[in-house]
């Protein structure tokens, strides 16, 4: 045996393996327990954690949607109450039980990214949705990836992790907003106006949409926010032409009126059942004038975040784990599989520091892989301190600009 084999483990790769050692078996446990959660969702829903109902409730509301408004029946798709009863009628053979209050919010332009599913059938397109918009984020993860060798481990972490189970479960749309993202971000730099366009197309779930502008203009990508503009100017007249102009006459005020005087319906079986700063303050008790107030508060904060990162010298990756994470900290209202996008955030960055890695990122890391887990937090009292993980993340990406080396791009080219 030569000198070299006999020298003992140190320095980094010692790090490397205690640390994952150490967290390995809590990161197993949550991503085996969510995965039971689907599975017997399809089954025995709630008999391992939250009852689902049935797998696949929000892609009904879709699904439910698309096909009302191909036929007509736009009275259907808004009013609430009975469309509701309309999924429960069409769906009771699926359904383990009739749904409370499943409504229709989204913006109309969303329509148009569901329409080539809508001739599939239920179960049909239900599958189709979700292998194609996870064979698109495992697209968008390699494309221009910053590490190719550790590419595929990326990729599987973010669709094998508790929140990618969920977004699974719920039959919901995750996968493509972290898709859009990733996508978006790192084509930037070489091809800006497809990187706008790309992005503008999350104006189908504008909570989603929100910090775009500020990245643009941190980044001075002008033409960048200028084809964003442009693509979901397309995408929402696509709709008006295909499903008419009536159903956006109608979402406009809906819309404002969720923000200042939201149905008390939606805040009771939609909004309080996620993990938003808002949701999460209400849990703690807080007033829902400090609740709104705190809510205000994470986006402005989310927003400067944003407009910091991309005008600063982090390297790409870097500017996109904080949009990723400052989406969600930002949105008013975000359900566990939207911890896709943190998912996506944290695996990034642990990889990025693969060689050095730090205990307390891998804490973080894991607080983070646990938060579909901890929701809703209207049940798991732990989940209402979800928002703090992020903050947490979007800190630890900030500090990396105390040294040129761990930004990954020289000092000198702030405007990369």
């Amino acid at each position: 045996m030569s000198a070299s084999a006999q020298q003992p483990i140190s320095g980094p790769s010692r790090r490397w393996i205690g640390i994952p050692v150490v967290m390995l078996p809590a990161f197993s446990i949550a991503t085996l327990f969510a995965w039971g959660v689907l599975i017997s969702t399809f089954t025995h829903p709630g008999w391992i954690g939250l009852n689902h109902v049935a797998p696949g409730t929000d892609w009904m509301v879709f699904y439910g949607a698309v096909r009302s408004l191909l036929a007509g029946n736009l009275a259907l798709v808004i009013d609430g109450d009975a469309f509701t009863a309309h999924l429960n009628q069409s769906f009771a053979s699926w359904l383990s039980v009739p749904l409370e209050f499943r409504p229709w919010f989204y913006p109309p332009s969303f329509l148009v990214l569901l329409l080539p599913f809508a001739s599939l059938g239920f179960i049909g397109s239900y599958v189709a949705f979700q292998a194609a918009t996870a064979g698109f984020l495992a697209w968008a993860l390699r494309n221009r990836a910053d590490q190719p060798q550790l590419t595929p481990y990326i990729i599987a972490a973010a669709l094998v992790s508790p929140s990618a189970s969920l977004n699974l479960a719920d039959g919901q749309c995750a996968f493509l907003v972290a898709a859009l993202l990733v996508t978006g971000v790192r084509l930037l730099g070489p091809r800006p106006l497809l990187a706008g366009a790309i992005l503008g197309l999350l104006s189908f779930k504008p909570q989603f949409f929100l910090l775009v502008p500020f990245a643009l203009v941190g980044a001075r990508r002008y033409g960048s926010l200028c084809a964003a503009a442009c693509s979901a100017f397309a995408l929402a007249a696509a709709s008006a032409m295909i499903f008419g102009v009536e159903l956006w006459l109608w979402w406009i005020p809906q819309a404002y009126n969720n923000l200042v005087s939201p149905d008390a319906k939606w805040l009771a079986y939609g909004r309080i059942w996620g993990h938003s700063v808002w949701a999460c303050a209400m849990l703690l008790g807080l007033p829902e004038r400090l609740a709104s107030i705190l809510q205000l508060a994470a986006i402005l904060s989310s927003a400067a975040a944003t407009f910091a990162a991309f005008r600063s010298s982090l390297s790409t990756n870097n500017k996109l784990i904080v949009l990723l994470a400052a989406t969600v900290l930002a949105a008013p209202h975000s359900g566990p599989y939207d911890a896709t996008l943190l998912t996506v955030a944290v695996v990034l960055w642990l990889a990025a520091s693969i060689d050095a890695p730090r205990f307390r990122d891998w804490l973080i890391g894991l607080g983070i892989w646990m938060v579909p887990l901890l929701s809703p937090a209207v049940y798991i009292p732990a989940g209402r301190l979800s928002p703090l993980l992020i903050v947490a993340l979007i800190g630890v990406v900030f500090s990396a600009l105390r040294s040129p080396a761990a930004s990954g791009e020289p000092a000198t080219s702030p405007h990369s």
